[in-house]
């Protein structure tokens, strides 16, 4: 699961070393498919890094009240990465496509990393800071293409 988790863009201020620490907070969870993680509005404790298999992102629409599904990840994507910063309910709902395996950091070992290996929790922190920026660019680039459609 380490080598897997290195190729997160979550993880790559991170060094090998540093990856060793990490793996003592991680937690595995396998989903079968169908299953649903979270729902839409649920409190979020715990972000999700996908090992194997893929998930749904969907979306309660806030016009005629319906689901869509907005997007499918597979390996290499995490989940829940915006409850670690605002600790706000989750903005989706996120069930398995299909089989899958997850890794998971929870709120609670992510406070304890931060107050006992502060220079692994701000590594981290950059890890977010940069899975943030980048679905934030990529969600702008789509809004784009959906205006000028």
């Amino acid at each position: 699961m380490k080598e897997t988790l290195k190729n997160h863009l979550f993880f790559s201020y991170l060094s090998e070393e540093q990856m060793d620490k990490i793996m003592v907070y991680i937690e595995k969870l396998d989903l079968q498919a169908g299953e649903t993680l979270f729902a839409e509005g649920d409190e979020g404790d715990y972000v999700c890094f996908i090992i194997s298999g893929s998930l749904e992102v969907v979306k309660l629409t806030t016009w005629q009240n319906f689901t869509t599904v907005i997007a499918t990840l597979h390996e290499g994507y995490c989940i829940g990465e915006m409850t670690l910063i605002d600790h706000a309910p989750r903005s989706a709902t996120i069930r398995a496509d299909e089989n899958t395996q997850l890794a998971i950091l929870t709120q609670k070992a992510f406070d304890v990393m931060i107050s006992t290996e502060p220079e692994l929790g701000v590594n981290i922190l950059k890890g977010v800071a940069q899975t943030l920026s980048d679905n934030l660019r990529a969600t702008t680039d789509k809004l784009a293409d959906e205006v000028a459609a």
